[in-house]
C-alpha cells in the first residue's frame, strides 16, 4: 500500500510499505518475548555477579538514555506546534453530506441518556443525513431500560451487545459497527458534548483531503474537561444548586487532568500531526471514514467468539487492549493513513477524587503498555510499515510514557537518599556523563514540564489553575507514578488484564471547603421558633368585704351566697392557720379562657 504524501512538513518518505498485520493484547507477551526477556535477565545476573557495581552504572545509565529521549521528544513536538495549522476544510452543502452514524457506548449509565440526547440534538447537521446509536450492554439492564423508556428521536436507535467477554468499550463498537449505515463514523462518551458544528468541519475536512488526493484516514477533535473551573454568574460566584451543590463541581483533580488534556491536544498531538508522525488518538471525538474502519480490521478469527454464529461484528478495535484508541491510531498510521487534529472541541467530565483519578490514570498507562508490547513483538516489520523515525516516535509515546512514570520515583528516592547519607556507593552509580545527564533531567527537565503546564493552562485561560499547579503538582505526579504501578501489577494478572476500570459520570460533589462552609453554618444557625398558644392572663378578683366572714370562718364560699356584712375593722396582719382550724384568705380565681390564635396572629406572636 502506497504511503500517503505528508506535505512539506513531514519528516517521512513516500516509499512503499509492507501490508502492517494487527495483533491483539489477548496475550500480554509472546513465546519469542519471554525468551529474550529471560536472556536478558540472565545477563544482567551474570554481569551483577561479576560487578554489582558495574550493573547499576549499566542500568542507570540506560535509564538516562531512555528518559533523555523522551524528554527530547516531548519537547520537539510542543515546539513543533506552535507552527500547526488546522486543516483545510472545503464546505459541503446540506444535500452533499455524507451520512453520519455516532456511537454511543455507554454502561452503568442510565442517568446519562437525557445528556446524551440533548448534547446530539444541539449538533447542527441534518436530522435525516445522521444516525446516533445507543451501544448498550445485554448485561446492563437498568441502562437498557431507561433508554426504551426514553423518548428517542427518530435518528437514534439502541443497539444492545450480546454479554460476551471480553467486556468493554472496544468490543461493543465493534459490535455496533456492523449496524452503522454512514459514511463517516465518530465515538462520543456518555458525558461529551462536541461544538454543535463538528460535524460539519470533520466532513468538510475529509472533502478537501479527497480534493486533495490525500489519504486522510482519521480527524481528532480537541477533548476539553469543562469542570477545570467552576460555572460563575455575573458576579463572579460560584453557582450552585438549591442543595448547595457547585452546578460545576471543580476539584483539584479536575483542574490537574484539565490541564494533562490541553498539554495533550493542544502540543503534544497538535505536534505529531504537523510532523506527520503517528497520532496516539483520545478516547472519543475521533472521526473515521467506515471503510478505513473495516478495511484496517483485525481478521475474523483473531476476535472474541460471541453467542450469535452468523454476528458481523467489525473488529476496528482491539477488544483486549483498554486504551483502544491509541492502538488504532497507530494502526491507521501503519496503514499508509494520516490523522490531523480538527479545530472544533468536545466538552466533556474530569473525575472529582484521587481514588477516581488514579483508577482513570492506571488503565489509560496500562492500555500505553498493552500498545507498546504488541509492537514489540515484530518491531523490525511494524518500524518497515510505519517508517522507522515514526516508529521510534510512537514507541516512545506510547512505551515512553509507562516507563518514565515508573523511574520517576525510583531516582526521586536515590536523590533524596544522597541528600540524607551522601552514600558513595549512590555516587557510583552516576559516573561524569551520566551525573550530567541526570541533573539536567531533574533540573532542566522538571523546570520544562512545569514551563509546558504553565504555559498549556494560560493558553486555554485557566488561570485557576496555575497555582494547582504551582502546590500539587508533585503530588499529581506521585499519583501518576503510583497508577503506573497498579497498571503493572493488573498486567501480571491474566484475569485483570482486560479490567475496565469505570469511571462514573454526573455525579454531585461536595469539596471539603464547601462541606466544611455547610457544616459550620448548621452548627452556628439561630434555633428554629417553636410555635407556641397564646394563654390570656388570668382574671384576678379580691372578694368584697361583705363576702370575707364567711370565707374567714369555713373557708369556702358558696357560689350565689353572700355573707352577712361586717363593720370596718383596723387592717391587721392575716391570721396565721391554726392545724385542723381555719384556712387561710385566697383569692377567686376564675379558670383562665384558653384562645388558639389564627395563623397570621400566630406569625405575630412568633416575631
Amino acid at each position: 500500500m502506497g504511503r500517503p504524501s505528508h506535505g512539506s512538513d513531514g519528516l517521512a518518505g513516500t516509499e512503499a510499505r509492507p501490508v502492517h498485520r494487527r495483533e491483539t493484547a489477548e496475550h500480554t507477551t509472546t513465546r519469542a518475548q519471554r525468551a529474550v526477556a529471560a536472556y536478558l535477565l540472565v545477563g544482567l545476573a551474570l554481569l551483577g555477579a561479576w560487578s554489582p557495581s558495574s550493573l547499576g552504572a549499566t542500568l542507570v545509565g540506560a535509564a538516562m538514555v531512555f528518559l533523555t529521549a523522551y524528554m527530547v521528544l516531548r519537547l520537539t513536538l510542543v515546539l513543533a506546534s506552535r507552527g500547526y495549522r488546522t486543516p483545510e476544510q472545503e464546505p459541503v452543502p446540506d444535500d452533499e453530506l455524507p451520512r453520519y452514524t455516532t456511537l454511543h457506548p455507554m454502561y452503568d449509565e442510565a442517568n446519562m441518556i437525557p445528556v446524551v440526547v440533548a448534547a446530539m440534538e444541539a449538533v447542527d447537521y441534518p436530522r435525516d443525513r445522521l444516525e446516533c446509536l445507543l451501544v448498550l450492554e445485554e448485561r446492563d439492564g437498568a441502562t437498557v431500560a431507561a433508554a426504551r423508556a426514553f423518548d428517542l428521536p427518530d435518528h437514534f436507535r439502541i443497539v444492545i451487545v450480546p454479554a460476551a467477554r471480553p467486556y468493554g468499550k472496544p468490543k461493543a463498537c465493534n459490535y455496533a459497527l456492523q449496524h452503522a449505515t454512514g459514511d463517516l463514523a465518530v465515538i462520543f462518551d456518555a458525558e461529551d458534548r462536541p461544538e454543535p458544528q463538528q460535524l460539519r468541519k470533520a466532513a468538510a475536512t475529509f472533502r478537501a483531503a479527497e480534493r486533495r488526493g490525500d489519504r486522510l484516514g482519521c480527524v481528532q477533535a480537541r477533548l476539553v474537561f469543562d469542570n477545570e473551573q467552576p460555572l460563575r454568574d455575573g458576579e463572579g460566584r460560584t453557582r450552585r444548586d438549591d442543595d448547595g451543590y457547585d452546578v460545576r463541581p471543580t476539584t483539584w483533580t479536575s483542574r490537574l487532568l484539565g490541564n494533562e488534556y490541553a498539554v495533550h491536544f493542544d502540543l503534544v498531538l497538535t505536534g505529531l500531526a504537523r510532523l506527520g508522525l503517528p497520532v496516539p488518538l483520545g478516547g472519543t471525538s475521533n472521526h473515521f471514514p467506515v471503510a478505513l474502519l473495516r478495511e484496517i480490521a483485525f481478521e475474523r478469527e483473531q476476535m472474541p467468539t460471541m453467542p450469535d454464529p452468523d454476528d458481523g461484528s467489525v473488529g476496528a478495535w482491539d477488544p483486549w487492549n483498554v486504551t483502544e484508541d491509541a492502538e488504532l491510531g497507530g494502526a491507521i498510521a501503519a496503514a499508509g493513513w494520516r490523522t490531523t487534529v480538527l479545530d472544533s472541541h468536545t466538552d466533556e467530565e474530569a473525575c472529582l477524587t484521587a481514588r477516581a483519578a488514579l483508577n482513570q490514570r492506571s488503565r489509560w498507562v496500562k492500555g500505553y503498555a498493552q500498545t507498546s508490547l504488541v509492537l514489540l513483538r515484530h518491531p523490525w516489520r511494524t518500524a518497515r510499515a510505519m517508517g522507522p523515525l515514526s516508529y521510534l516516535a510512537f514507541q516512545l509515546q506510547v512505551g515512553g510514557t509507562f516507563v518514565s512514570l515508573a523511574l520517576s520515583p525510583v531516582f526521586w528516592g536515590l536523590f533524596g537518599a544522597y541528600l540524607l547519607t551522601g552514600s558513595d556507593r549512590i555516587a557510583s552509580l552516576f559516573p561524569g556523563p551520566v551525573y550530567y545527564a541526570g541533573m539536567a533531567l531533574l533540573v532542566v527537565g522538571n523546570l520544562a514540564l512545569l514551563t509546558v503546564s504553565l504555559y498549556a493552562a494560560e493558553s486555554r485561560g485557566r488561570h485557576g489553575t496555575v497555582r494547582h499547579l504551582l502546590t500539587v503538582l508533585p503530588v499529581w505526579w506521585c499519583l501518576l507514578s503510583l497508577a503506573t504501578y497498579v497498571a503493572a501489577l493488573e498486567l501480571l494478572v491474566p484475569s485483570w488484564r482486560p479490567s475496565w476500570n469505570k469511571t462514573a459520570h454526573g455525579e454531585r460533589h461536595l469539596g471539603m471547603g464547601r462541606r466544611l462552609a455547610l457544616a459550620s453554618a448548621t452548627w452556628f444557625a439561630a434555633p428554629e421558633l417553636t410555635p407556641v398558644r397564646s394563654v390570656a392572663k388570668p382574671a384576678v378578683r379580691f372578694l368584697p368585704p361583705d363576702r370575707t366572714a364567711s370565707v374567714l370562718a369555713t373557708g369556702y364560699v358558696a357560689p350565689g351566697v353572700s355573707a352577712p356584712r361586717m363593720p370596718a375593722r383596723p387592717a391587721r396582719p392575716a391570721p396565721r392557720p391554726v392545724r385542723g382550724g381555719a384556712r387561710p384568705v385566697v383569692r377567686e380565681v376564675p379558670k383562665a379562657p384558653v384562645r388558639w390564635l389564627s395563623e397570621q396572629s400566630r406569625e405575630a406572636v412568633l416575631v
